[in-house]
């Protein structure tokens, strides 16, 4: 009996070991195949129009003219110059949602009120080039500069990534955009900028601007239907911004960009080279995006759960286990 009990006991300690290797195994592989700057399972955003796909790299500033922060083309060679100013709207929801794919650990601070679009940024750029951008590389922030505008600056044109420190958004942003932006009176200082932003979010709020035309969080819409409710409004050429997840095969509404002229006149995108968007003639006009053309685009309320959290494959490891050593305890006995 003795020779018995640490037969199977010898058996079991084997067998247990092989199993919790064989999980830890295959979460490390589950762990590699979920990271999505390899096999692009979220990307911002994937683009299919006529069979080609366009695909960006992942940070908290990704959709910024979108590659332009490694762009070797900095200042088109010392050409400090632009014609058009980007002003950039982002839906907090599917940004955090982007980060959070990304780290799942990642911290996001999102608006509390359901229906609320926050800045992204101003940008100055040249129509066919990418920026300019950090015009002026011995500038400094000074975030005391914008004390009078501070509570509006942190409810309008917040930082989403939960673990930025305050200030540091802005800091990025007045430095690689901002420093560009000084060469028009109007904007030529921290507090005047950033007051620009703040003043064409409450002029052109995105939620009003969609709400008009019945578009409301927790809808599916294509980009031709929220193109022409901007158009509607607007009566220029936006730029419409998602991100595609792979997994759930769904695209999600992100950014949506509007153009000014130097006169700080609504104008057309057209022109612009927004990082990964193209522009698409469908009949009635053209959209410039990086959405896809002929699919819904979800417009969410509430970030999606995890995939990667659903399966709790720990569990059946565990299971068999038991059954095993029960089979070879019946067997030994």
């Amino acid at each position: 009996m003795g020779q018995k009990l640490i037969l199977w006991a010898t058996f079991g300690i084997v067998l247990l070991t092989t199993q919790w290797l064989d999980v830890i195994s295959s979460t490390i592989g589950k762990s590699s195949e979920e990271s999505f700057g390899d096999n692009g399972d979220i990307s911002s955003t994937d683009l299919y129009n006529d069979g080609d796909l366009i695909s960006n790299e992942l940070s908290p500033f990704f959709n910024e003219i979108s590659s332009d922060e490694g762009s070797n083309t900095e200042n088109d060679g010392g050409n400090l110059d632009w014609d058009v100013l980007i002003f950039t709207q982002q839906w907090p929801v599917t940004t955090c949602y982007h980060w959070r794919e990304e780290d799942s650990t990642h911290a996001c601070s999102l608006p509390d009120k359901k229906e609320f679009w926050t800045i992204h940024g101003v940008w100055p750029t040249k129509l066919g080039h990418m920026g300019p951008s950090f015009c002026n590389k011995t500038a400094d922030f000074d975030l005391n500069q914008l004390e009078q505008i501070l509570t509006n600056l942190k409810t309008y044109w917040p930082t989403i990534d939960g673990q930025q420190k305050l200030g540091y958004f802005w800091k990025h942003e007045w430095l690689k955009h901002g420093t560009c932006a000084v060469t028009l009176e109007e904007l030529d200082n921290e507090l005047k900028y950033f007051k620009q932003g703040l003043a064409w979010r409450e002029q052109f709020l995105m939620s009003n601007i969609l709400g008009n035309a019945g578009i409301h969080p927790d809808s599916n819409n294509t980009v031709v239907a929220l193109q022409t409710a901007l158009l509607k409004t607007l009566g220029k050429n936006p730029s419409i911004h998602c991100i595609y997840d792979n997994k759930r095969d769904m695209s999600y509404l992100e950014e949506i960009r509007i153009c000014f002229n130097k006169q700080l006149e609504l104008t057309d995108c057209d022109g612009v080279l927004p990082g990964d968007a193209v522009s698409i003639n469908y009949p009635g006009g053209t959209v410039i995006t990086n959405c896809h053309i002929s699919k819904p685009i979800h417009y969410p309320s509430n970030m999606p759960p995890l995939l990667r959290m659903r399966k709790a494959d720990w569990k059946f490891p565990v299971v068999n286990t038991y059954k095993l050593l029960q089979f070879i305890m019946w067997f030994t006995l």
